[in-house]
């Protein structure tokens, strides 16, 4: 068990009861010298002595819960670096098609099944998925299938790629991004090299290098056919242009995205998969009304989101991104918020979002609401008991999101 953020949880927490180390260890009817080697790193820390502090400090869980997150960044950054071997091995030359076929009906269920499931259980079912592919290169198959197999073990990576991003670990997730493209360029497929470039967009993106995400949304336009690909592309560009105060490129980028969504067809054989690997209009629709908040056109900005969340109420179940809906209510709550101060509006829109599932609370929702909490701090509204009161709910919301790096709100 990785210690650090298990520790910090526990200190915050000491801070927030005004306990000692020594008055928590006289509590727990525990050696004094003993809690301070655990806590020093000296000794680990257990589960059931994590519990027992939970209860005494009444946390809620929240040391277990670190304790969990902190396992489970091992685990992603474990799977990056083996994918990078992974494609390390790939990158240099060197089946049976009904295995070949197993995993393109595992992938699309995975894609499917991604938009309106948590990811943690889905990254496992990748990381199986990836070793399986591993193994039938290792093997030796025919030019013409290892072309194939290149392709899933990419269209695999991708979407280990964006799992890694939701649950918050963005170095590890642009590793896995990178594993891609070079698998990718081994199948020789374009449209494969342009969703990953957008993949690598939204990453950049996500951890705060705007300009960086730019750069890799219009890298990836020479390989995306007409079609959703291109919109894909085009709604990044603005948004993220938009982030990086790049006022123009964004509404032009945003033109381009919205007249092309129109009558946008799947354009590569990556819809084929689905779900994650598709860019309907209403994902386009979100997109844009994120685009515009960060643009500062407040009315525009909570029409289209609101258009957005209601093409996902209304729409199959199986197509309902639960995260892109939710990133729409933010939005809604931001251009309330920035339009007319509208609080009670702001929290309105976001309660759905902080009823969301621990399992389901992915880093990007949290850092949405971080925007939100931080527009609550300006003079015209932080006085208000409403504001407050939101605060607090978003504060509770971000001790449980799906983001090792967080350390407490």
């Amino acid at each position: 068990m990785a210690q650090t953020e298990v520790v910090a949880e526990l200190r915050h927490w000491l801070d927030e009861r005004g306990m000692s180390q020594r008055a928590l260890a006289a509590a727990l009817m525990f050696n004094a010298g003993s809690l301070s080697r655990i806590i020093n790193g000296r000794s680990p820390f257990t589960e059931d002595l994590l519990r027992r502090i939970d209860d005494v400090l009444d946390t809620g869980g929240a040391l277990l819960r670190a304790a969990n997150r902190a396992t489970f960044a091992d685990e992603t950054v474990t799977a990056a670096r083996d994918s990078m071997r992974f494609a390390s091995w790939a990158a240099t030359d060197q089946v049976d098609a009904l295995a070949v076929d197993s995993l393109t009906y595992e992938l699309a269920r995975i894609a499917t099944a991604y938009v309106s499931e948590p990811p943690a259980p889905l990254f496992r079912d990748l990381v199986m998925m990836r070793d399986q592919t591993w193994r039938l290169l290792e093997g030796g198959p025919h030019p013409n299938q290892a072309r194939e197999l290149f392709y899933l073990g990419g269209v695999t990576l991708i979407l280990m790629a964006h799992a890694t991003q939701n649950l918050g670990n963005s170095m590890a997730a642009m590793q896995q991004a990178r594993a891609a493209e070079a698998l990718a360029v081994q199948a020789d497929h374009g449209p494969l090299r342009g969703w990953v470039a957008g993949t690598q967009a939204l990453i950049a993106e996500w951890s705060g290098q705007a300009g960086r995400a730019v750069d890799f949304a219009a890298a990836g336009m020479p390989h995306a056919p007409a079609g959703d690909h291109r919109v894909r592309l085009a709604a990044l560009h603005a948004r993220c242009a938009a982030r990086a105060g790049q006022s123009a490129t964004a509404r032009s980028a945003l033109t381009l995205a919205l007249e092309a969504s129109e009558n946008a067809a799947p354009s590569s054989d990556l819809a084929a998969f689905g779900g994650i690997l598709e860019f309907p209009a209403t994902k386009a629709t979100y997109y844009a009304g994120s685009t515009l908040v960060l643009l500062g056109d407040f009315a525009e900005a909570e029409r289209m989101s609101t258009a957005a969340i209601t093409a996902y109420e209304s729409g199959p179940p199986q197509v309902r991104s639960y995260g892109d809906e939710a990133l729409a209510r933010v939005d809604v709550a931001l251009a309330r918020l920035g339009r007319t101060g509208d609080i009670d509006g702001a929290a309105e829109a976001l309660a759905p979002v902080l009823a969301l599932p621990v399992p389901q609370r992915i880093r990007q929702i949290g850092d949405g609401l971080a925007r939100v909490q931080h527009t609550l701090t300006g003079p015209k509204l932080a006085a208000a008991r409403p504001a407050a009161e939101l605060t607090q709910q978003i504060r509770a919301f971000a001790s449980t999101t799906l983001d090792h790096s967080r350390k407490g709100a």
